[in-house]
């Protein structure tokens, strides 16, 4: 006879364990990225109108083309008159600034003529556009 006992039966479920973990690792992921009103630094900022200062001042651009001509803030200048016309322009300056644009094929020797000019007309910060 068969022996149809209920001892030989083996009953299969799932397994919670993984499950329980990973909704725990969940939960504590959510609270801890999850941002509550008065966390955080204080900090502050600084206001629009504080910080931008308008430049009303036009940049001097002092220009040397390929033919040896120079530009002041595009006139026609001569290299004689170029000291003259940037000590004006310059004492009525809060910064100090002239940008030098010179062209690919400049010679060195006229580039630091204008550069010492600058330099002697009472400019302090130099830009150089090449």
């Amino acid at each position: 006879m068969l022996n149809l006992s209920q001892t030989n039966v083996k009953r299969y479920g799932i397994d919670m364990t993984p499950l329980i973990d990973v909704v725990f690792l969940l939960l504590i992921f959510f609270m801890l990225t999850f941002a509550i009103q008065g966390q955080g630094l204080t900090i502050s900022l600084p206001q629009g109108a504080e910080t931008e200062q308008k430049n009303t001042e036009k940049d001097l651009i002092v220009k040397i083309n390929q033919d040896d001509s120079l530009r002041l803030n595009g006139k026609h200048i001569m290299i004689d008159s170029l000291r003259d016309a940037l000590e004006e322009l310059v004492q009525s300056r809060s910064n100090k600034l002239v940008i030098i644009d010179s062209g690919p094929r400049v010679k060195y020797g006229l580039f630091a003529q204008v550069l010492d000019i600058s330099r002697e007309a009472g400019a302090e910060n130099f830009s150089i556009i090449k």
